[in-house]
């Protein structure tokens, strides 16, 4: 369903700037429209843009001081109400003061945490060195040995020692750590092992330069990062307790500041002459007779209200069920507002689709809870339909008796799919000249709405197509029960099929050849549709049937393991596959239906989303 959006131009004194500005922003319902697409270029040119806002730095500096406190903004903008009085400058000078001050210790910490890290890996560093009692400062001071200190991918350690048997390296094993193990590696100086350390993937550490044992310089260590961490947590407190000592002023001030920030970034889509501002947009009907209102009482505002050149955006306001199934249209494209909103046709055909193709009262009811389940977590739409379709899936496989598969659990309210083959394929096919139909009847309307009454009348999907698609379908049918084509119908048929033919020489574009070659191909493959696309319908018959006939494979394997456990798995395996697997096939053959067959004869979806503008951070 569409929410009819209204144009609106207002041109008005800078005065009243803020307060209007801040009605559309509190309405989250104005898409601010650019003025180059209503303003002749000339007219445009004499006209100014405000771009730079004064409030950014003001604004960036209460930012930061929440940052450092580890606050998250709540302006509350409904109790900022215009005409308001405020000193700039004083503001500016404390929210700057406050932020250099908290910036100075903050900065501190930063340092502080930095050289917490490279404690950390020191420590980490020399944990691995305690087995080797020896003094660091010794084995720092050697000349005529090297060492090395690292750590090795366990799947090069092999290979790597093996790599130094031949060379007079002593390879001390330090200790194992997930997938590596930690080396040192003792040489003479002379020798060189950078290559073979390359190859090998080895990672260096190096050691700092302490005195005494690795045991002894982790006392040390390990003090000084518990001092650091008391340090830091410290400052942590002295920035909140700088907050709250201006906690009043700062939530104040930036409530305010963050309106104006967003006002005067809003300018940036304004024109203005010396004194006056102008701004256009869409909008819903209660805002626009709210700004009506507003303006009709200021005699220095003049609201404007005409049609743009251009197509208004879309709004959707489907609710309940339907609103979940708006982003299965809009995958296909945007309903213009010139058009019919497929959506809540959708939701019921997706549902029928899909139930009728997935019919079990098990496998449903484990989608349907999976569904929810994760809707309930990340409220994302896709799972509001898996779960909805579920529901329909329980609803078929009442109809059917299907229960996990099993057909002699629950007695049938309608008919087994498999025990009616031909009774399915049928009914499918009458469903799918019945969802033609519908689309063809759609597309009648579209038209009419946008008034194209001439192109209707030779639309293959118009006056002339719905008139050949069902005499053809009777003809049809009276030739299975009487076993001739009615000859009244070849008059009809090749009438109608001339008239839109004539479809392609009149309305498209090129030479009177190139018209009549792409009229036939056109005609060609219209005639074509009507055909592949009823028939397309019989895979809802065919995967209700391919659904029983799946489990039924999975039952006979059971059956030929002649272990009762063995048995319970395959079919528990088997369950679990057909709810996956054959569940996303439904899915995407339901998307199918939906936008090749019904979608492609009456949707364009080249519209645009409505997009307000709000307020921003």
């Amino acid at each position: 369903m569409h929410e009819k959006l209204k144009p609106f131009t207002i041109i008005s004194n800078k005065y009243e700037l803020e307060e209007i500005s801040k009605k559309i922003l509190d309405s989250e319902k104005v898409e601010i429209l650019p003025l180059e697409k209503i303003i002749e270029v000339d007219l445009l040119n004499e006209l100014k843009t405000q771009k730079e806002n004064a409030y950014k730095n003001i604004y960036n500096n209460f930012i930061n001081i929440f940052e450092y406190a580890e606050k998250i903004p709540e302006p509350k903008t409904k109790k900022i109400n215009f005409p308001f009085v405020i000193d700039k400058d004083e503001i500016l000078e404390f929210s700057r003061n406050l932020n250099n001050k908290m910036k100075e210790i903050s900065d501190k910490m930063n340092f502080l945490k930095e050289k917490k890290e490279r404690l950390k890996t020191e420590i980490e560093l020399f944990e691995k060195l305690k087995p080797i009692e020896i003094d660091i400062e010794k084995l720092l001071m050697m000349k005529r040995l090297n060492f090395k200190v690292g750590k090795i991918n366990n799947l090069y350690y092999e290979r790597f020692i093996n790599s130094l048997e031949t060379e007079n390296v002593l390879v001390i094993n330090l200790a194992e750590e997930d997938n590596f193990m930690w080396l040192m590696l003792i040489y003479e100086s002379n020798m060189e092992i950078g290559k073979t350390l390359s190859i090998a993937n080895f990672i260096e550490y190096i050691i700092p330069d302490y005195t005494g044992t690795p045991k002894e310089i982790l006392w040390i260590l390990y003090d000084e990062y518990r001092s650091l961490e008391y340090e830091i947590e410290m400052l942590k407190i002295s920035l909140k307790k700088i907050f709250f000592e201006s906690r009043r002023f700062i939530y104040k001030y930036f409530d305010y500041i963050f309106v104006l920030k967003n006002i005067y970034d809003l300018t940036n889509q304004m024109k203005f002459t010396e004194n006056f501002f102008i701004i256009s947009g869409w909008t819903t009907g209660d805002i626009y007779n709210e700004l009506l209102n507003y303006t009709n009482s200021n005699d220095y505002i003049l609201f404007i209200d005409y049609a743009f050149s251009e197509k208004s955006p879309t709004l959707l306001k489907n609710k309940g069920i339907f609103k979940h199934f708006e982003f299965i249209v809009k995958m296909f494209g945007i309903p213009s507002s010139d058009e019919i909103d497929p959506t809540p046709i959708i939701t019921i055909l997706f549902l029928l689709f899909y139930g009728m193709m997935f019919g079990d009262v098990g496998q449903g009811a484990v989608l349907s809870l999976f569904g929810f389940w994760i809707y309930k977590k990340n409220k994302s739409d896709l799972f509001y339909v898996i779960g909805a379709s579920g529901i329909f899936s329980i609803i078929f496989g009442f109809l059917y008796g299907s229960f996990f598969g099993f057909e002699n659990v629950i007695k049938p309210l309608w008919k087994r799919p498999m025990d009616n083959i031909n009774y399915f394929l049928i009914l499918s096919i009458y469903f799918g000249i019945s969802i033609l139909t519908l689309a063809m009847f759609l597309n009648i309307v579209n038209k009419i709405k946008n008034k194209n009454i001439k192109e209707l009348v030779f639309d293959p999907n118009g006056y002339a197509g719905i008139a050949l698609y069902w005499i053809l379908l009777g003809s049809v049918f009276y030739m299975i029960k009487n076993g001739t084509f009615p000859k009244i119908s070849y008059i009809f048929i090749i009438g109608l099929i001339i008239i839109i033919y004539l479809r392609s020489i009149i309305f498209e574009k090129g030479t009177l050849g190139e018209k009549i070659v792409q009229g036939f191909f056109d005609l060609f493959e219209i005639l074509l549709g009507y055909l592949s696309n009823t028939l397309s319908f019989i895979r809802l018959g065919a995967f209700a049937m391919n659904h029983a006939g799946l489990f039924l494979a999975f039952y006979m394997m059971s059956k030929m393991t002649g272990n009762t456990i063995f048995s319970y798995i395959i079919l528990l395996l088997g369950n679990i596959l057909i709810i996956v697997l054959e569940g996303l096939v439904v899915f995407i053959q339901t998307l199918r239906l939906e936008y090749y067959e019904f979608f492609t004869r009456f949707f364009k979806g080249n519209g645009k989303e409505f997009n307000p503008i709000k307020y921003k951070f």
